[in-house]
């Protein structure tokens, strides 16, 4: 069997047609979707993008695997000492290796996040462009059909396609930004009302800093992004940004199945279509960013074309709404291609469901996010938990509880109303970190160890507070330093991060050396 797995990063579930947006920007994944099976609540158990990789690739979660976050401590695999594999927790890659399948991908994704475990899945890993940036759809195809080409003969492979378009800059050609604004209205919230109100909520990726990293920005993109969300016109200006890079990764997408159905390997060739991770436009007052364990940045679309299974099941068996995580796919390829599933793995496999059959659902998943919050979430079918653990530079709230079945956007807070909901929430967190750190043999919990240094990679709080100060939000600068400074049993206790991330003297020095030089 031919596996090509399509990793779309930031492509946000309810922004494609199969997951019933309204404006047809995704028309060759939804032909796909057609004889696929479509996942409705498929998440990843940790964000964003590095790792939800590692628990995608090592099949368990980050309290477990070490990853996290993007920064420090809080970003090292646990990797064994040795010669060879842990034969319990293998990489997926190298599970299918050891079955006979040769490995490849095409992705810069190991390199751009010092993630180069994750390299251990492939054989062959190609980047596709010179530089370390998002590598635009036209770049992966150049490299990946060429790739499928020269192994169309062959069997028995897998190979891995890493696309950045929807991933903030929005770079596509301006021309697809247009196309995505004539494809149908935006999304009709936030209103005009809710996006006066995000004034208050501050942090990078929000309404009023939605560039600043480090120092405050103008739009690195102006035809595709506003400098600022201050009313609906900027609104629907990200959005046809966002939109257009969605259209423009499908364009592409199309490119391939072409090429599949061109070589004669379409009938041979399983394609799996997902994403590292969502996008928030607006929910909790983030804006173009992955930054919170939500909804938006969990959800994660998931479409599976398996020929011969999936081909022929009758409509009703196209969409499972069953809870599953992103670790879960690990152990499903392994039982789609026969392969023993290794004990340490700690997903498990829907595989059933391709076939057509109906499975269990979990009561609930536990989310984390290490890289701009640190944060924990528990999800129920209707239902959505937020604890902070530290809130980087964002004004992250404590905890909060919504309904997200009468409440998609997030907008009401139901923590004081439902306390009795609210103490089984907290039980069920505490339910899944006694399982997975509370006992003998566990290693310590990241997102503990780290909880002083925290997500300060990106942006340091303190220097954000001062621009606060500069830009006339003196409240909002106090509010921050007020969640950064908390006083335990009337004991002061300051906030620092051991752990100084050197990530704004890079960039500058980065910036140094990209000047031109005068002979």
């Amino acid at each position: 069997m031919r596996i090509i797995y399509v990793d779309v990063d930031t492509l946000r579930a309810d922004h494609t047609q199969p997951y019933g947006y309204s404006r047809e920007i995704t028309p060759h994944l939804a032909g796909f979707a057609e004889k696929s099976v479509v996942l409705d609540r498929y998440y990843c158990s940790d964000s964003p993008c590095l790792p939800s990789r590692t628990a995608l690739t090592s099949g368990q979660f980050g309290i477990t695997n070490g990853v996290i976050g993007h920064f420090g401590e809080a970003a090292r695999m646990r990797l064994e000492a040795g010669h060879g594999n842990e034969p319990t927790r293998p990489m997926l890659g190298q599970r299918l290796q050891e079955h006979g399948y040769y490995t490849a991908a095409v992705s810069m994704f190991a390199e751009r996040h010092r993630a180069y475990w994750f390299l251990a899945n492939f054989r062959e890993s190609v980047r596709a462009t010179p530089t370390l940036s998002d590598e635009p759809a036209d770049a992966i195809n150049r490299v990946g059909l060429d790739w499928i080409r020269r192994h169309a003969d062959e069997d028995n492979w897998y190979l891995h396609l890493t696309y950045w378009d929807p991933h903030t800059n929005y770079t596509q050609p301006h021309e697809w930004t247009e196309r995505a604004a004539a494809s149908g209205p935006a999304p009709q919230w936030p209103d005009e009302e809710t996006i006066a109100a995000h004034a208050e909520v501050y942090g990078p990726r929000s309404a009023l800093d939605l560039h600043y990293a480090f120092v405050p920005r103008t739009s690195p993109v102006p035809e595709n992004m506003p400098d600022a969300i201050r009313s609906r016109a900027d609104f629907e200006h990200l959005i046809n940004g966002f939109d257009g890079g969605v259209m423009y990764w499908d364009h592409h997408f199309g490119e391939l199945l072409r090429t599949l159905e061109e070589l004669g390997i379409a009938d041979d060739t399983a394609v799996i279509v997902s994403a590292d991770h969502g996008e928030s436009f607006g929910e909790n007052g983030s804006y173009a960013e992955h930054g919170l364990a939500n909804e938006p940045t969990h959800r994660l679309p998931m479409i599976i074309h398996w020929p011969g299974v999936t081909d022929d099941l009758p409509d009703d068996r196209r969409h499972n709404d069953a809870l599953l995580y992103n670790i879960d796919y690990a152990p499903t390829l392994c039982e789609m291609l026969n392969l023993p599933i290794p004990s340490g793995w700690q997903g498990t496999s829907f595989a059933p469901v391709l076939r057509g059959e109906t499975i269990d659902s979990r009561e609930y998943l536990v989310f984390g996010h290490g890289a701009h919050t640190y944060q924990r979430a528990v999800r129920t079918r209707d239902h959505l938990y937020m604890r902070t653990y530290h809130p980087g530079s964002f004004r992250a709230e404590w905890e909060q509880l919504f309904n997200v079945a009468d409440d998609p956007h997030l907008t009401h807070d139901l923590l004081a109303d439902e306390p009795v909901l609210a103490a089984r929430m907290r039980s069920h967190l505490a339910e899944w970190w006694n399982t997975y750190a509370g006992v003998p043999g566990a290693l310590p919990d990241p997102m503990q160890t780290t909880l002083q240094t925290g997500p300060t990679y990106y942006n340091d709080p303190e220097r954000y507070a001062q621009h606060l100060r500069d830009s006339g939000r003196e409240h909002l600068a106090k509010d921050l330093e007020q969640r950064l400074r908390f006083t335990t049993g009337g004991i002061p206790v300051s906030w620092h991060a051991p752990d100084v991330p050197r990530t704004a003297e890079l960039f500058k020095t980065f910036l140094k050396e990209r000047e031109p030089t005068h002979l």
